[in-house]
């Protein structure tokens, strides 16, 4: 996940400061001595900085970043096995059926009466635990379901994609409490996860990106090792980010399924073209067969269709859209309509409904631009 600072009214003008343009602007000189220059590639931005310690918050008393002028600086960094993606080992490689064009996201199963039976359904990791016990909330695949008001025998995903409390407390668990919960994911069902999207921040010292992007290898290695098949989150937020990442999947060909995002930072349209051309340049870089998860920026759908072997979109509007009483309109781009319902009315049509336009809606464009042809079966 790509975050924007966190500032207020004037973010949109310090997020375009601080964002990496290496075209536009040169390396801060301050990078120049850095010892994690070498995987970091240093910062150029349009912002007045002498290197990424100019974005130091100043308060190591009460800092929970990854600084060097934090006191905890040592300990962040050895939890991880520091920052150099080289350090770890391959993992399983696994196999994973065949995914569908377009998979909707379910949050719930409130407003709704009866199952729901798409080809493939989706549903967050952070509701399978409980946050406070690190329990796992779901044993068996009736259990999960039931829960969500999913058809029984529905195949599903979990996104890792979440707000950064739930992804930070996820870290936390530890990891005899994470493999735990793995173990009742595949009991319940799941054939795929997409790993954490440890967050990338603006206006943080660029250990924290180094942090994030080693913490989501580990999470991910851990996930194969488990058993699990697991799409990596590749983030990043500058080109040196995402070469680290092609070097990585590279050396290991157990990475057959990628994930990003384009709903927060990179979502912005002055900023997901950019994105859209780093992915794209990471799965000619790896030469590989690559399928891609994403969620978000459906505009820049055709050209990461051409650049990977696969696409899938994970659509989280339908459902957000019908909980909001908005029906869809056929057409592209979908238009939505206001549905006011009475108190007490379920969604199921309206629901379904929403789901099949977005579905054919954006299944159209996945399969004009796709670079290989996906099965009928595959966008049932």
């Amino acid at each position: 996940m790509h975050r924007e600072p966190e500032i207020g009214a004037r973010e949109h003008i310090l997020e375009r400061k601080l964002r990496h343009d290496g075209i536009w602007h040169s390396v801060q000189l301050g990078c120049s001595g850095c010892l994690e220059k070498a995987i970091c590639g240093g910062l150029a931005v349009e912002a007045n900085l002498w290197n990424c310690l100019s974005l130091c918050c100043g308060t190591p008393e009460r800092c929970d970043r990854v600084c060097r002028s934090n006191p905890d600086y040592a300990r962040r960094v050895h939890e991880i096995g520091g920052f150099a993606l080289t350090s770890l080992s391959q993992a399983p490689s696994l196999a994973v059926q065949t995914l569908p064009m377009v998979v909707p996201e379910v949050f719930h199963g409130d407003v709704r009466r009866r199952p729901f039976a798409p080809a493939m359904a989706s549903v967050s990791l952070y509701r399978m635990f409980d946050r406070r016990t690190g329990e796992p909330r779901y044993r068996t695949h009736a259990d999960l379901c039931g829960r969500f008001k999913l058809s029984e025998g529905t195949p599903l995903l979990l996104t890792g994609i979440q707000r950064d409390r739930p992804l930070e407390r996820w870290w936390e668990l530890g990891e005899s409490k994470r493999k735990a919960i793995i173990r009742a994911t595949k009991d319940c069902g799941v054939i795929l996860v997409t790993t954490p999207n440890y967050s990338l921040f603006l206006d943080r010292p660029r250990w924290d990106d180094l942090h994030a992007i080693k913490r989501i290898a580990l999470a991910h290695q851990e996930f194969l090792e488990a058993g699990m098949p697991a799409a990596l989150h590749v983030n990043g937020r500058t080109e040196m980010d995402f070469r680290r990442w092609a070097e990585f999947i590279s050396a290991h060909p157990e990475v057959i399924h990628v994930a990003y995002e384009f709903t927060t930072g990179t979502g912005r349209p002055t900023r997901r073209r950019q994105h859209a051309v780093w992915l794209s340049e990471l799965a000619a870089a790896v030469g590989r067969p690559l399928h891609l998860l994403v969620r978000g920026g459906v505009e820049v759908l055709p050209e990461l269709c051409a650049a990977f072997s696969g696409v899938t979109f994970l659509e989280t509007t339908a459902f957000f859209k019908t909980m909001m009483r908005f029906r869809a309109i056929k057409g592209w781009p979908i238009h939505w309509w206001p549905l006011p319902t009475a108190i007490g009315e379920p969604l199921d049509d309206l629901f379904e409904t929403n789901w099949e336009i977005t579905r054919d809606s954006i299944t159209d464009v996945v399969r004009r631009h796709s670079r290989m042809k996906t099965p009928e079966a595959a966008i049932a």
